[in-house]
């Protein structure tokens, strides 16, 4: 029991140690918040959408920029009818049956009354999108907040999205026969979270040189724009994960907690946090590189060197799986 506590206090020693690499070079100068890449092939460029802008596209022949906005996702707003449903959040893309598959949250700040929806495009250039409009949604009293979509197609073959924020966590159902269609009652299987944790933007990613998937999420609280002051030093937003054998969990940290724990300190291994001039990273993304090779990461940080209640910036990180948790390197 000694040894096992003395390990353990080591373990987090070396992690609080941890140096953490700065950003690759290139996007310093792109302002969005909860952004998401993929890469078209046909095109050769690489795709960021962000919240805000009734989700922005950002496109670059390179991971290292310039970066160009080149117009939203749906300019006339979703046709969901809820508030919010011109100001999109945290969009969620992926390539499914031959389309560009994109999620985005239809909410507004502090509510429940929310609902996640979906559009797809054969390019993702603007003017080519289709809405398809909701897929889920949340009410005031549910276990769970409809916002923060993340789909991903398991072993199996079948599709799941997760989604939460704050509230009872994060949660995961299947769709089925299409991207929009609800296959399993929701709220689903509990991923992480609970009891009002500030915990949100679940992401679940397997990559190709592991047995395991893993569940990313931000943690901890995120100053936005206009913000008047900062959290508590430690309580501002950073990157947590756990590891699971299948896309479903159940997920458990590197010290063996399942992520769906209520405990102090919280669960998760944090995989990044602010350093240097990188304050509150998190609203992060995963997917594989077909240009490099590499597994990737992006997210939005606030620069610290900026006042209070600046903008934040895409940061873009590769990740090296090697030791079996995800490492943030350059």
């Amino acid at each position: 029991m000694r040894f096992s506590r003395l390990f353990v206090s080591l373990v987090s020693l070396a992690a609080s140690a941890l140096a953490y690499p700065n950003p690759i070079s290139g996007s310093s100068t792109l302002s969005v918040r909860d952004p998401s890449i993929w890469y078209n092939p046909s095109l050769q460029e690489y795709f960021v959408f962000a919240t805000n802008g009734n989700i922005g596209i950002f496109t670059s022949s390179a991971l290292t920029g310039p970066w160009t906005y080149r117009g939203a996702v749906l300019p006339n707003c979703s046709n969901i009818q809820l508030a919010g449903n011109c100001v999109l959040w945290a969009p969620d893309i992926n390539y499914i049956n031959g389309l560009y598959t994109l999620y985005y949250s239809v909410s507004t700040l502090s509510s429940q009354s929310s609902a996640i929806g979906v559009a797809t495009s054969p390019s993702m250039l603007p003017g080519t999108w289709t809405d398809l409009g909701q897929v889920i949604r949340s009410n005031p009293g549910d276990l769970f907040n409809a916002i923060d979509a993340n789909l991903i197609v398991d072993s199996d073959g079948g599709m799941k999205l997760a989604f939460g924020s704050w509230w009872n966590g994060m949660y995961q159902i299947g769709l089925w026969p299409g991207v929009n269609n609800e296959a399993s009652a929701l709220p689903g299987t509990h991923l992480a979270g609970a009891n009002g944790r500030s915990a949100e933007g679940v992401f679940v990613y397997k990559p190709s040189s592991q047995p395991y998937y893993y569940c990313f999420f931000s943690d901890g609280l995120s100053p936005g724009a206009g913000a008047t002051s900062y959290p508590a030093a430690g309580a501002e937003y950073k990157v947590r994960v756990g590891r699971g054998a299948v896309g479903q969990g159940p997920f458990y940290d590197s010290a063996g907690h399942p992520l769906t724990d209520d405990i102090s300190p919280p669960t998760g291994t944090i995989v990044l946090e602010s350093h240097d001039n990188i304050y509150a990273p998190g609203g992060q993304s995963v997917f594989r590189d077909p240009v490099s090779g590499r597994d990737v990461m992006v997210y939005h940080y606030i620069p610290k060197s900026n006042p209070v209640g600046s903008q934040s910036y895409l940061g873009i990180n590769y990740l090296d799986f090697s030791s079996g948790w995800p490492v943030v390197v350059t």
